[in-house]
């Protein structure tokens, strides 16, 4: 088996893709999309380290877009395997790339508006403007969707003769997983090779926690937070109910810059337990994301993946996306009628801050002292959230300069990643001692510390891949 590191190597976090050769089968473990600095993006218009035609089937950890974004882009190039996930992966998977081709189809278009104007006051390119191509379209989505087969988690599957799989929990998002991929080597003895995917917090709310694998021969293990621990979730919970107090009171704006998926319905979960047990008043709470409110109604569908206590709340008949002064707010209009609301919290998306609803309630409440926004997710370096919390006084939005002086919060305890100490917990299950543990999905930082703790405290060899490069597994 030979693996390749083609993405979330290098110290960037995102674009996660990972080239599994058998000699007969080649496997691609998820096809994500590169997120942060414009040096990054750049990255996700270069051709594939690879042939797509040549890959026979794509096993997908989750749905998040920097697991899944290049999808469309790797059909078109002429993938025509089969793409393995759970149920609620590909029911995420469809609404995350059919969000970010929507995004990429309007950023083209206001390209070509801007080179247009250009070519038309003379400086322009000679015999026209310079056009702009999205990476894809909506209209692609459909071909990839077709791709899809779903299988249950715990259930081992046989692709081929010489390769077989497994899903398990890994407590990260609706539906996401840890891959067990079974092989023949050379000499014709069974290997195994286990992928985290990304793990998630253990008693994170809704979701099951990570299930724990005893053995393996080799280790992927993601480390975006292996560099440090979150806060304590309750700690966390007490600061959350502390800012919406505040708000209350004072009737001001609160923003949550949101991920669509798990984020936003975790914090509905705990805002929801908080108006029942009448710790908040004269709040309005909205979900204004598009994405979010149909990523909550596939919430709703898989209850299956719920924890014994989420299902205990639905089964006493509460709905814990549902309560009074919540309202999900989808068209245009309706986030233009609430972004100078006061007395009124504000979940709206994109997660850091890259585009969608969110940019225009940050130009309207990030000039205001007694305003909070606060930031409940991973800030990819280069993003406007990362720039936000980081310090900058002024942060430019839509071409306009603009102040930052609203209180910047940061609540890690919400990360729906596993911390250095979860990490560590995971890889300690392993009873047979792989062989190698490859550190993969973290920023120089994070990737290193948490590469030295493996070694130190678990004895065992970690290994950081560098883009494309190749390993030869036994």
């Amino acid at each position: 088996m030979k693996i390749k590191f083609s993405g979330a190597t290098g110290g960037i976090v995102t674009g996660s893709s990972y080239l599994l050769e058998t000699g007969k089968t080649t496997v691609l473990v998820d096809c994500g999309m590169y997120q942060g600095e414009e040096s990054v993006e750049r990255l996700n218009f270069e051709p594939f380290p690879f042939d797509p035609a040549h890959v026979d089937y794509i096993l997908l950890t989750h749905a998040h877009l920097d697991h899944v974004g290049l999808l469309p882009k790797l059909v078109n190039n002429g993938f025509a395997g089969k793409i393995i996930s759970t149920d609620a992966t590909k029911s995420i998977a469809e609404i995350i790339m059919m969000d970010a081709a929507k995004l990429q189809e309007e950023d083209a278009y206001y390209k070509n508006e801007k080179s247009r104007e250009k070519s038309n006051t003379g400086g322009g390119e000679e015999g026209g403007y310079s056009r702009h191509e999205p990476l894809y379209t909506r209209d692609d989505i459909a071909a990839v969707m077709e791709l899809f087969e779903t299988y249950p988690i715990g259930e081992q599957v046989k692709l081929t003769p010489d390769l077989a799989f497994r899903m398990r929990e890994a407590g990260h998002i609706l539906g996401a997983v840890a891959f067990e991929v079974w092989y023949m080597n050379t000499q014709g003895r069974e290997r195994k090779l286990v992928m985290s995917g990304d793990l998630g917090q253990t008693g994170a709310r809704i979701i099951k926690d990570p299930d724990f694998i005893r053995e393996a021969d080799y280790v992927i293990i993601e480390s975006t937070y292996g560099g440090r621990n979150h806060r304590d979730k309750n700690s966390t919970l007490l600061e959350l109910l502390a800012i919406l107090q505040d708000a209350a009171l004072k009737k001001s704006r609160v923003i949550i810059p949101t991920f669509a998926v798990e984020r936003t319905q975790e914090l509905l979960y705990e805002i929801n337990l908080f108006v029942e047990r009448k710790l908040l008043k004269g709040l309005k709470f909205y979900v204004d994301s598009p994405l979010a409110i149909k990523a909550t109604e596939i919430f709703r569908a898989y209850k299956k993946y719920y924890d014994e206590d989420a299902m205990a709340l639905v089964n006493s008949g509460d709905d814990p996306f549902a309560f009074r002064g919540l309202e999900y707010t989808e068209n245009a209009n309706d986030s233009r009628r609430i972004a100078g609301e006061r007395g009124a919290v504000i979940m709206a998306g994109s997660g850091m801050c890259t585009g969608g609803r969110v940019l225009h309630h940050l130009m309207n409440t990030l000039p205001h002292k007694d305003a909070h926004i606060v930031f409940v997710g991973f800030q990819v370096p280069g993003t406007l959230g990362r720039r936000i919390i980081d310090g900058a006084r002024t942060v430019r939005i839509h071409g306009v300069d603009v102040e930052v002086n609203a209180q910047i919060h940061t609540l890690n305890g919400f990360s729906a990643h596993a911390d250095q100490h979860d990490l560590l917990y995971w890889l300690r299950s392993f009873g047979h001692s792989p062989k190698e543990v490859f550190i993969t999905h973290g920023d120089q930082m994070n990737r290193t510390v948490f590469a030295q703790l493996v070694r130190d405290e678990l004895q065992l060899n970690a290994v950081i891949p560098e883009p494309g490069q190749e390993f030869e597994l036994e």
